[in-house]
């Protein structure tokens, strides 16, 4: 593993947002993208973006596997941590579930991996 990849190991019933930002903080990492997720995750809360209706928000009770996660850790102008976790969620009857993780519990597992991407190394174009 790359000395710039991390893997956080959540313990069950931690709230997952919260722990990224006190992670990042304590990592010092600017910008970061999220590479790798396993486990489950229960108390959810999803949003996604709907063409007719905006921003549509879903609370999800239960556990879930996460199957899938993408998106990205930065600092704002005020040096705030902003997380933007995107999941893919699916329950023990395969039905899925995908948008951006407002809010949740890491269930009895949950394992997320985070590349720290060195500022110098953005290049715009």
């Amino acid at each position: 593993m790359s000395e710039n990849t991390f893997v956080l190991k959540l313990n069950e019933n931690a709230d997952v947002i919260e722990e990224l930002k006190k992670f990042v903080t304590e990592q010092n990492i600017s910008y970061g993208l999220f590479v790798s997720a396993s486990g489950k995750i229960k108390e959810c809360e999803l949003i996604s973006i709907e063409p007719k209706c905006g921003i549509a928000k879903n609370l999800f009770k239960g556990e879930y596997e996460v199957n899938a996660v993408s998106g990205k850790i930065e600092k704002n102008k005020k040096n705030e941590v902003v997380i933007h976790l995107r999941v893919s969620i699916s329950s023990n009857d395969f039905s899925s579930k995908a948008g951006e993780l407002t809010k949740g519990k890491s269930g009895r597992i949950l394992e997320i991996g985070i590349r720290k991407i060195e500022l110098n190394k953005i290049i715009n174009a």
